[in-house]
């Protein structure tokens, strides 16, 4: 089993650790927009959006903490689909212990919206990973 990080990697500048963060940033840009202007206007005109801006914390912010992680690593191939998987769990199950938790609430669209962060996740992933198969090697 490859450790998470080696010195040699963690080191190395890099074109997908870039584009990682390069889309975590985006992610958390969308994400924003969609908590400070996007809800409010659905709010304000009473919109149906099937929850889909009252979940928006989770569906963008577990594509940003995969993407943010995945270029802190600088993750190989195997070790960014783990992540992705292991970082997704993490939220759903952090909204299962939401209500034994101060403050907080159970809801089954934060769920539903970190399933389909996941998944725009892995298919990101699927593309860079096969785009950039030329030219990186994943043992390193």
């Amino acid at each position: 089993m490859e450790p998470l990080v080696t010195p040699k990697r963690f080191f190395r500048k890099d074109k997908i650790r870039i584009v990682f963060l390069l889309i975590s940033i985006t992610a958390f840009a969308v994400t924003e927009f969609g908590r400070y202007v996007c809800r409010p206007y659905v709010r304000t005109y009473g919109l149906d959006d099937w929850g889909l801006t009252d979940s928006i914390g989770n569906l963008g912010g577990i594509i940003v903490q995969i993407f943010l992680s995945l270029a802190i690593v600088n993750a190989s191939r195997k070790q960014s689909f783990r992540l992705a998987l292991f970082f997704s769990l993490g939220y759903v199950v952090y909204e299962f212990l939401q209500p034994v938790l101060p403050k907080g609430t159970f809801d089954w669209n934060d769920i539903i919206g970190t399933g389909f962060g996941y998944l725009i996740s892995l298919l990101m992933l699927i593309v860079i990973w096969r785009l950039a198969s030329s030219g990186r090697s994943d043992t390193v």
